[in-house]
């Protein structure tokens, strides 16, 4: 289990940083995190921990001090999910009534539409692929674990079809070896498993990264379809995935209980 009381890493003190409900959230997008993550490659250091956040992530933490305890234990946590760009760029948790809240929320909501405000949006499956291209710029290894049936080995050979250089260390579904090496660990086991699971293993893990995925195994593998670019842009990739996946509505509920809880909290 990783600790509370590691010191505080330059990452954590060089102004990138705000904090939503007592998460810290990194603030920057694609670029700089993978400039963070270069340096660390560099450096004989701890695993460094990256979690994707969204509105699912801080509506778990809000309700579960156990799950917020790991967020607060990560290295990264970048901002996967539109409506948390739409609270830090609104500022709406400043406003002093609901009213304000409103016209705030509501003139940044549009322009966040728009595709504006979002470079310090970096989604898991964005941020994924741009790690391995970066992998193989390095000469550095990856590996992945989870997913569902074949789909850790499917997206292995995606990366590999992709970026020919790429050191792939391995890939399984289930039952990982913490002896396995690599300089960057992918795990797919949904939202709160792999963060427990990379908390439960990080003192014996033996790499320089480990970053849980969520769904992104299941577009790489080419068994789910991601949403198109001008969604993605817009922020809109939950609504395709309920589109695509109705039996998850009662997941997307998360959304609009986050903007309730953000409008009248």
């Amino acid at each position: 289990m990783k600790s509370l009381d590691r010191p505080i890493t330059e990452t954590r003190i060089n102004g990138n940083y705000w904090e939503m409900w007592g998460i810290p959230l990194f603030g920057r997008g694609l670029r700089q995190v993978l400039k963070e993550v270069e340096i660390v490659l560099t450096r004989n250091q701890p695993v460094y921990w990256i979690a994707t956040v969204n509105t699912e992530f801080m509506m778990m933490a809000k309700k579960d001090v156990e799950f917020e305890k790991l967020l607060q234990r990560t290295d990264l946590n970048v901002v996967d999910g539109i409506a948390l760009v739409w609270v830090k760029e609104s500022k709406i948790l400043e406003a002093k009534n609901i009213l304000k809240k409103l016209i705030v929320g509501f003139r940044i909501g549009v322009e966040v539409l728009r595709g504006k405000h979002t470079g310090g949006l970096a989604t898991g499956a964005d941020l994924m692929d741009e790690l391995c291209r970066l992998a193989e710029a390095k000469n550095k290894s990856v590996y992945f674990f989870g997913g569902w049936n074949e789909r850790a080995r499917k997206t292995a050979e995606f990366f590999q079809k992709k970026y020919p250089k790429l050191k792939v260390n391995g890939y399984q579904a289930e039952g990982f070896n913490v002896n396995n090496e690599a300089d960057i660990l992918f795990v797919a086991r949904g939202m709160r498993k792999q963060e427990e699971w990379i908390d439960d293993h990080f003192d014996k893990l033996r790499v320089k990264v480990v970053m849980g995925v969520g769904r992104s195994f299941d577009y790489y593998s080419g068994d789910l379809r991601r949403a198109p670019g001008w969604m993605r842009k817009m922020g809109l990739e939950w609504l395709y995935s309920l589109i695509k996946e109705p039996k998850r509505w009662r997941r997307q509920l998360a959304l609009p209980r986050f903007i309730w809880e953000v409008l009248t909290g």
